[in-house]
């Protein structure tokens, strides 16, 4: 069932590509709403192993990388429907691709220890797991810019100018 989610990020990792060597906005749009769908699909996969084990799959690696990867999805629509810029689409769904072929391939089995059956400990993984994705979201739009700063630095605009600043 991972395979649906990582199929449309993979579709959506191309949109973003051609958007961020084209800069065609039509492309752009539809790059955003393959990334929307996969965030849905996601979604819903989380919520039907929710409901088939009776809480959030949170005790497997796979099934944390799994929810990591929504949660950076999510940070990175967030971030770019309220900037309305989509370069950083192309740096961002390769690690979404990556990081999601990990639960695609090697799902695991889901045991729950009974340390870990406590009221708040759904909260408290979701909170971490959502700032690791914003942290990771930053780390990345960090070294665009910093690769964009060596451009302006050496007075020579380049390839990363040219795609990363604002029309």
């Amino acid at each position: 069932m991972n395979l649906i989610p990582l199929a449309l990020y993979a579709v959506a990792l191309v949109a973003y590509i051609w958007h961020f060597a084209r800069r065609q906005p039509a492309v752009g749009r539809a790059a955003t709403t393959l990334l929307t769908f996969a965030v849905l699909a996601h979604t819903f996969l989380i919520g039907m192993q929710t409901m088939e084990i009776g809480h959030v799959p949170f005790f497997t690696r796979s099934a944390v990388i799994s929810t990591f990867v929504l949660l950076l999805a999510l940070a990175y629509l967030y971030t770019e429907m309220t900037t309305d810029e989509r370069a950083m689409g192309a740096f961002i769904t390769p690690l979404l691709v990556a990081l999601q072929s990990i639960p695609a391939f090697s799902p695991g089995l889901e045991e729950r220890d009974e340390l870990l059956r406590g009221p708040l400990f759904n909260i408290h993984v979701s909170s971490l797991l959502f700032a690791y994705a914003s942290f990771a979201l930053a780390c990345v739009i960090g070294i665009t810019y910093m690769l964009l700063f060596k451009e302006i630095k050496a007075k020579h605009l380049g390839f990363f100018y040219a795609r990363l600043r604002r029309h």
